[in-house]
């Protein structure tokens, strides 16, 4: 299990900056309600995440494993395993200001890891059909599409 990973990553515009991979926390609230009331575009995929009022929403998740990118004390990428005891959706989310650095990837790659841990059977994603970097990153990890083009799973 992941405690935590330190990222360093040059950002686009040729800023280092020190970012961290780990679980999410009960603390961890407040700056991912921060993250995703500043999230653009919003209700990118299937209304998500959702335009108004997250803390809802992360209420919802806070059953499952969620794992957070952190730069500072500011999150700026969040995913979560939303799983029923055999299979599970993922859900991966990076804030606009940190897009292109692989933190997806990264993300993704924890919640491959972490429902292997928990030994689910399969897991699966949705994105709109014009997201074609999550797209193009879930067939790079092993993905295959579905029956809907925008859903793509993993066979564990």
């Amino acid at each position: 299990m992941i405690a935590q990973e330190t990222i360093t990553t040059t950002a686009p515009e040729t800023t280092d900056a020190v970012l961290t991979l780990r679980r999410a926390s009960p603390d961890d609230r407040g700056a991912l309600i921060a993250m995703y009331l500043d999230f653009e575009p919003k209700g990118a995929c299937l209304g998500l995440p959702p335009r108004k009022e997250p803390q809802l929403w992360l209420d919802n998740l806070s059953a499952f494993p969620n794992f957070v990118v952190v730069s500072g004390s500011r999150i700026v990428a969040h995913a979560a395993l939303c799983d029923d005891g055999e299979s599970a959706e993922v859900a991966v989310f990076v804030h606009q200001d940190f897009r292109n650095r692989c933190l997806g990837k990264r993300l993704l790659v924890e919640l491959i890891d972490e429902a292997r841990r928990k030994r689910l059977k399969r897991i699966w994603g949705m994105t709109e059909l014009d997201n074609v970097p999550m797209l193009r990153l879930a067939r790079s990890l092993g993905f295959s599409p579905g029956a809907d083009p925008r859903e793509f799973f993993l066979t564990l």
